[in-house]
């Protein structure tokens, strides 16, 4: 088995924030035209994720699945408790919340300037939901 590691920045990682990626390239011997990559994220409150794939977009699809399920389980209980009972968020609760997990993001930094329509797509993709 050949290993080649590779990264999108300085010294094996990127960083974006305090978020970090690292994959390395795995080649087998037996199977020439066999790739797999084997990818770790560390996210910024420290949370380590890894997996393995045959393609770098693949493992960047399972982070992104696995980041909104891990965002999902962060919501606050009274956030969750109005969706439970299929009461309309407002652009306020949801540029909050959003705020919790990604303190400088565009919407939560200036919510009034967005439609609640903005906001609500914005909450959907970090929180895995689908308010409307």
């Amino acid at each position: 088995m050949n290993t080649k590691t590779n990264s999108t920045g300085q010294n094996g990682s990127s960083v974006y924030g305090k978020k970090t990626e690292q994959y390395t390239v795995i080649r087998f011997k037996r199977h020439r035209d066999s790739i797999q990559y084997q990818y770790t994220y560390r996210h910024r409150d420290g949370v380590q994720y890894s997996t393995i794939a045959p393609t770098l977009e693949e493992c960047r699809a399972k982070r992104d699945k696995w980041i909104r399920e891990e965002n999902g389980k962060r919501l606050f209980p009274g956030i969750l408790q109005k969706m439970e009972q299929g009461k309309r968020l407002t652009k306020s609760e949801m540029a909050y919340q959003i705020g919790h997990v990604e303190p400088l993001h565009t919407v939560t930094i200036s919510w009034d300037f967005f439609t609640r329509e903005e906001i609500a797509r914005t909450f959907n993709q970090i929180f895995g939901t689908a308010i409307k």
